[in-house]
């Protein structure tokens, strides 16, 4: 197919795109940044083959062009202000980012009769509680999170009033080669530096986790079958902040933790995770165990960078 990716210069998005070009699809991407190393060093070989186009996701009528122009046959739209902290900090733009950005993809799938369209969602638009199911109510939390369960829902109107192919993809917290301010990569780049990783002290904070590869794998899991509707994708990987750092630890065994009080307790969504049996059942399941996943990155980090 001819493919287009938006937030392909971002985490996900970049080995999306990867993924994609290695399959044999022609894939247009839209980049928004010129960014330094060390994450070019990952970019120039993710993006190697695509056809690159620079802009932002805000801009409707150079994504309507993009897609009329290399006659994309479906578009997977991950562009995103996703770093939870980062939104909270600036809600103006991460709303204009994240909703305004999914408003102009499905206005172009519907002007331009695209014949699928990927959304990337996520597990915080159900915000508190365990095990929840795709039928679940969404519910306003953080910023972040509800700017995407917006999102989440403009996709499933524009499903429904007008029939667009619409897959949308309930991510759980993704983690692989990331150079953004989150436990997995702060914790590999302090260990990497020889320093003491951080465990807050009290903080049984319960996250389910997924592989990038194996994310990547599910959204094509879903293009390739045609499969549309909502899919929670996660994997049985649920712990809390400690055993995340102590099972990185396992990889470096001569450096320990570093036990703090968090001077100011932030608030933040205690326990979360999702039932992803819907997906189980359409023949897709994880290839990494979270240790696998977390050598590989490691090895990544190592490769390209930190």
């Amino acid at each position: 197919m001819k493919i287009l990716v938006t937030g392909a210069s971002g985490f996900i998005g970049s080995h999306l795109a990867k993924k994609l070009i290695g399959n044999g699809h022609e894939v247009v991407v839209l980049v928004r940044d010129v960014l330094p190393s060390p994450w070019v060093n990952w970019l120039n070989e993710a993006l190697k083959g695509t056809v690159q186009i620079r802009g932002d996701i805000i801009d409707f009528n150079l994504l309507r062009r993009a897609v009329s122009d290399y006659e994309c046959e479906a578009i997977f739209h991950l562009a995103a202000q996703a770093v939870v902290r980062k939104a909270q900090a600036d809600p103006s733009t991460t709303i204009q980012t994240n909703v305004l950005g999914t408003l102009n993809v499905l206005e172009v799938s519907r002007q331009l009769d695209v014949p699928f369209t990927y959304i990337m969602s996520t597990d915080k638009v159900y915000f508190e509680g365990m095990d929840k199911k795709e039928e679940d109510a969404l519910q306003a939390g953080e910023i972040y999170g509800t700017s995407k369960a917006m999102a989440d829902l403009l996709a499933q109107s524009y499903a429904k009033t007008y029939g667009l192919k619409i897959a949308i993809g309930r991510a759980c917290n993704c983690y692989g080669y990331d150079l953004s301010p989150r436990i997995i990569p702060n914790t590999i780049r302090s260990c990497l530096k020889g320093e003491n990783p951080i465990i807050y002290r009290g903080e049984e904070t319960l996250r389910q986790y997924i592989y990038v590869n194996d994310l990547v794998l599910a959204i094509i899991h879903l293009a390739e079958n045609k499969l549309t509707g909502i899919y929670n994708i996660a994997t049985d990987d649920i712990l809390t902040q400690e055993q995340v750092v102590l099972k990185i630890l396992e990889n470096f065994p001569t450096i320990k933790p570093k036990y703090v009080q968090r001077e100011k307790p932030i608030k933040e969504i205690q326990k979360q995770s999702m039932d992803w049996s819907k997906i189980k059942n359409t023949g897709w399941k994880p290839k990494y165990s979270f240790e696998a996943g977390i050598k590989e990155t490691i090895q990544k980090f190592q490769k390209y960078g930190f």
